[in-house]
């Protein structure tokens, strides 16, 4: 057989191989809250799909710790965790949008990390839990406060100066581009051939070529960052100043809520990417400081998240840690 007709076959499977997978693949938005139209198996009444190093997954774990909830845990990786197996087919049959986290209550999904905390909240509460205080002066600030903290499906970058959750994605990106390094191109290509938004593999692509050391000379980047930087010291003086006026510990003074749930998973996203203590050291936020070791000393902290770190996470978070220590020019493009 000539090797024209070779590569021809070899083509054509390929083509087919594609053709039948982007079918497999295909994903579309969903909308949050109970999915009362799908039936998913399940062997537990509660069953929860998410990704150890994702700050929705961490609210959603840390809202099933808090108020006691059982269930059957699913890890679902990314691709900043080693592979995309969030957009193949297995996970998409969970999730169309191939997003985590999902909860899944008796065979039905439930869509994005604020509904389901409202969800396991209501549920908790029939048994006499609850992270919801019953004031509703006070309710109405506990969802401002979530409402600040969240990440948007639909545009997780937009109105940073509004929402402290929409700093997240860019001051996380130095991170992201440290793991990157441990990921194999191959597997970055999978995003490249079947993720619906190809901005970020191809980011990760130049990334892992260039090495973080250069991630700030790419222009439009290094400004999504500072911006970013900037808003969110704006928003923790806030929080700090709430802290301060309530009397804390908490966000609501005494009442640990809903909004210290999803503050733990900012909070913790900030000092990962050391961005915590650079915004304590330079805005003197010793209220948001003594919060967040608060936080961590409550049981929900080691169940929903020291249970679920993530060793390439870990590493990249060491790696990216010793970069800004060893090199100046990295750390004053950060922090100058």
């Amino acid at each position: 057989m000539s090797p024209v007709v070779l590569i021809a076959i070899a083509l054509a499977v390929f083509v087919t191989w594609y053709a039948i997978e982007a079918i497999r693949r295909r994903s579309h938005p969903v909308k949050g809250g109970l999915q009362t139209n799908i039936k998913l198996p399940y062997t537990e009444e509660f069953e929860l799909y998410s990704n150890e190093f994702s700050h929705c997954s961490r609210k959603a774990r840390l809202v099933m710790a808090e108020l006691a909830v059982p269930y059957k845990p699913h890890m679902i990786s990314l691709i900043e965790c080693g592979t995309y197996e969030n957009i193949r087919p297995q996970y998409l049959r969970v999730n169309r949008a191939g997003l985590v986290p999902t909860l899944v209550h008796n065979g039905n999904p439930i869509y994005e990390s604020d509904d389901i905390l409202t969800y396991v909240s209501e549920y908790a509460a029939k048994e006499g839990k609850s992270l919801v205080p019953t004031d509703p002066k006070l309710q109405a600030q506990m969802h401002e406060w979530i409402e600040n903290a969240t990440i948007s499906s639909d545009d997780p970058i937009g109105g940073m100066e509004k929402a402290a959750g929409a700093c997240i994605p860019p001051l996380t990106m130095p991170l992201f581009f440290t793991s990157i390094k441990y990921i194999p191109f191959h597997r970055i290509a999978e995003g490249l051939i079947f993720h619906p938004h190809k901005v970020r593999p191809i980011m990760f692509m130049g990334i892992k070529v260039r090495g973080i050391h250069g991630m700030m000379k790419m222009g439009p980047l290094s400004k999504m960052i500072l911006r970013a930087r900037d808003a969110m010291a704006q928003h923790l003086v806030r929080l700090n100043d709430q802290l301060t006026n309530s009397g804390g510990p908490w966000i609501l003074g005494e009442t640990h809520s809903l909004a210290d749930v999803s503050w733990t998973a900012l909070l913790l996203r900030l000092e990962e990417t050391g961005w915590l203590a650079h915004f304590v050291e330079t805005q003197g936020l010793d209220a948001v400081s003594g919060y967040y070791d608060a936080l961590k000393q409550r049981p929900s902290w080691t169940k929903a998240i020291e249970n679920h770190r993530h060793p390439i996470i870990e590493q990249a978070t060491v790696d990216f840690h010793e970069a800004v220590n060893t090199n100046d020019a990295l750390r004053a493009a950060l922090y100058s």
